[in-house]
């Protein structure tokens, strides 16, 4: 390989990787949405798979309920090889997370009612990084080049860890969905950071990224002016 191509490939390497995680090109559903027909396949920054009911009005809801969240073991996943600590605490984690972002800026409750937004949050897959691997071909230029190629075939790499999750908002009054979700983050293979020899890092960053990420589209549509129901929404 020539020094000239051994180049462009560190450059793709570095500047993919200026997050500390990145959507995969595509989630498997897993089953504990049970209905998937309204979701569509997400646009920009939305997730993979994405629902919004036409008529929901988040500034109807100013208390929160997180249901605790599960671990569902769908077809092909990998929870099951993991050792129930581990598992235990992703989950305890991304609860945690969850919680510290929005009683920020809601009421947080531990039962469903009127004016109460709640959430059913389940970790589909799993898998931890490989930090010896993941950090020798971070640190060795071959392995940088390498990780780019794999990036580009697969949307992911083989040594960073990855996370997928499935989720739904409901009113808590009535059960109605407001919304719902599936999406995969994967860990970049260089984050600034010296945090690459914990195997469950990336999916930490990826908990936080979702908690963050739902405090502000929350957040973003509470201040948003409802626009006028059409006769005959469209609900893909």
């Amino acid at each position: 390989m020539n020094v000239r191509w051994m180049g462009m490939l560190l450059l793709l390497a570095l500047g993919a990787s200026c997050s500390t995680t990145y959507q995969a090109r595509h989630a498997q559903t897993s089953g504990f949405l049970g209905d998937y027909s309204q979701l569509r396949k997400g646009r920009g920054r939305e997730p993979l798979l994405i629902y919004r009911n036409p008529a929901a009005d988040t500034r109807a809801y100013d208390r929160i309920l997180i249901d605790p969240i599960t671990g569902y073991l769908g077809a092909g996943s990998r929870l099951s090889k993991l050792a129930k600590p581990d598992r235990q605490a992703l989950l305890d984690y991304f609860h945690a997370t969850l919680r510290e972002q929005l009683g920020q800026d809601y009421a947080l409750v531990d039962r469903p009612g009127p004016g109460v937004l709640r959430l059913r949050i389940a970790l589909t897959d799993a898998r931890g990084t490989k930090p010896v691997l993941d950090t020798l071909s971070t640190v060795v230029p071959v392995g940088l080049a390498i990780s780019a190629l794999e990036r580009a075939a697969l949307g992911k790499t083989l040594t960073t860890g990855s996370v997928r999750i499935e989720a739904e908002a409901l009113d808590g009054e009535t059960g109605v969905r407001l919304a719902a979700l599936v999406d995969e983050r994967v860990g970049a293979k260089i984050t600034g950071r010296f945090d690459k020899w914990s195997k469950w890092q990336d999916a930490r960053d990826a908990f936080d990224y979702w908690a963050a990420r739902l405090r502000a589209t929350l957040a973003t549509r509470r201040n948003q002016k409802r626009a006028p129901q059409s006769a005959n929404p469209d609900r893909s």
